[in-house]
């Protein structure tokens, strides 16, 4: 069962094995907050009062009845050198329990609710997102920024179409039919491959600072989840350059926060990466500009 808090919006995905049958009452270990995460018939609900701290428990052994957030850190892994606290909910290490993504779990939440979901956990709580993240393979977090990066190219087009951009209507409406049919076949390789290509480049950096703790998958999966900014292209001219700054912070920070990073190291291994990436940029720009006038 995933409970998730109203307050913070922490959460975790709990064995129902290890829920007491009468528990009804969490307190988030992240914010404090009391709330009920489940309602049950009155003969079979305890009561909501705070219950005693009981000694740590045994792996196998059920959480006590009541609240059954405020044991959770009983049954936490002892502490070890390198790892972060056992009192934070979401460290970064792999005893630590992680909180599935809702986009990967659209058979529980739906597509539509679990996509947003997970916007709003990456746009609005980063620092717990990426730290809880699991790591499950690349095919749903491609899915994600394939399907964040088509909702760009759409809205772009749409918005030169009705002349927002500074375009004049009529030469972007000549042009939209072809331009959607090429988004629509040619843009899901472009993004898969480009993706790639830029994980590649930025895990090398992450290396080379020494901050790649989680491998490339983890490094891939940052950068897909942190093109969720780009929700915001369906707002002209602003939107787009938002997102596009707002999706480089949840870069550095989703990076810091799953490998476990220092923040030096991240923003290192950041300003490598973005002074690569300009210096290609750079270099493909000049070709371009320059061969045609080399071939005249």
């Amino acid at each position: 069962m995933l409970v998730t808090c109203p307050q913070c919006q922490f959460a975790r995905e709990l064995p129902e094995d290890k829920i007491p049958a009468r528990a009804q009452v969490a307190t988030c270990p992240k914010c404090k907050h009391k709330f009920r995460f489940r309602e049950l018939p009155p003969e079979e609900a305890a009561p909501d009062q705070e219950i005693p701290a009981p000694p740590p428990p045994a792996p196998d052994q059920l959480l006590p009845e009541g609240d059954i957030w405020d044991r959770l850190g009983a049954a936490a892994p002892e502490e070890r050198p390198g790892q972060a606290p056992a009192d934070n909910p979401f460290a970064a290490d792999p005893d630590q329990p992680q909180v599935d993504v809702p986009f990967e779990r659209l058979d529980q939440f739906g597509f539509f609710p679990g996509l947003y979901q997970t916007l709003r956990r990456i746009l609005f709580n980063p620092q717990l997102f990426f730290e809880a993240m699991p790591l499950r393979g690349l095919g749903r977090p491609l899915a994600f920024a394939v399907l964040l990066g088509e909702f760009q190219i759409v809205f772009q087009l749409l918005w030169s179409m009705t002349g927002a951009l500074g375009e004049s209507p009529e030469t972007a409406q000549y042009g939209l039919g072809l331009s959607l049919a090429a988004a629509v076949v040619l843009g899901p390789l472009f993004l898969s491959v480009f993706l790639f290509l830029e994980t590649a480049i930025f895990h090398f950096c992450l290396i080379l600072f020494r901050s790649g703790s989680k491998g490339f998958e983890g490094t891939f999966r940052v950068l897909a989840y942190s093109n969720a900014p780009l929700i915001l292209s369906c707002i002209p001219v602003v939107g787009p350059l938002l997102g596009y700054f707002w999706s480089l912070s949840l870069t550095v920070i989703g990076a810091r926060r799953l490998h476990g990073a220092s923040l030096w190291a991240t923003l290192g291994a950041f300003a490598l990466f973005i002074g690569i990436v300009l210096a290609v940029m750079g270099f493909m720009y000049y070709v371009a500009a320059t061969v045609p006038t080399a071939g005249k």
